[in-house]
């Protein structure tokens, strides 16, 4: 992965014209996905060659009910294809790949709670963590199966 002060350092200045709230690296890949306000769309990014410190735009990922959304968390993973796990919310949780930017996986949910985190734990399982502490558990090779509620010990 990507490591701050070995392989990037900013001086001054920027790579994008709007907030980073959260950035990840695409394992196996010269990309990275960032996302942040106004929505919750993601930004593809490069980054170029050893021998330039440019970080280009590539891309944008668009989400369901982008517009009025927080902004969302974001997950990595190269396993079977560059992939983003991204969500703002219980019911928007999506795994695109990152360079088609086709959906892969959508959750089952009619929870909209608000996500405070997501993980992949492998590649068909995903890890969700809401606002309010609930875990749920999601398996990628049933996307129409409900998330499941993970018990967790107090």
């Amino acid at each position: 992965g990507l490591c701050p002060e070995r392989d990037f350092k900013v001086e001054c200045g920027g790579f994008s014209n709007r907030p980073v709230y959260s950035l990840k690296h695409v394992p196996d890949t010269s990309l990275l996905v960032t996302s942040g306000p106004p929505d919750s769309s993601l930004q593809v990014w490069q980054v170029s060659a050893e021998d330039s410190d440019v970080i280009k735009s590539v891309s944008a990922i668009p989400t369901e009910n982008g517009a009025g959304q927080a902004w969302a968390k974001i997950a990595t993973m190269s396993a079977r294809a560059p992939w983003v796990l991204h969500g703002s919310r219980l019911n928007s949780v999506q795994i695109t790949e990152v360079e088609s930017r086709k959906n892969v996986y959508t959750a089952a949910s009619r929870n909209s709670e608000e996500l405070s985190g997501l993980a992949f734990l492998d590649c068909n399982t995903l890890l969700l963590c809401c606002a309010k502490g609930q875990l749920c558990l999601a398996d990628v090779r049933q996307p129409q199966s409900p998330l499941e509620a993970v018990s967790v010990p107090s």
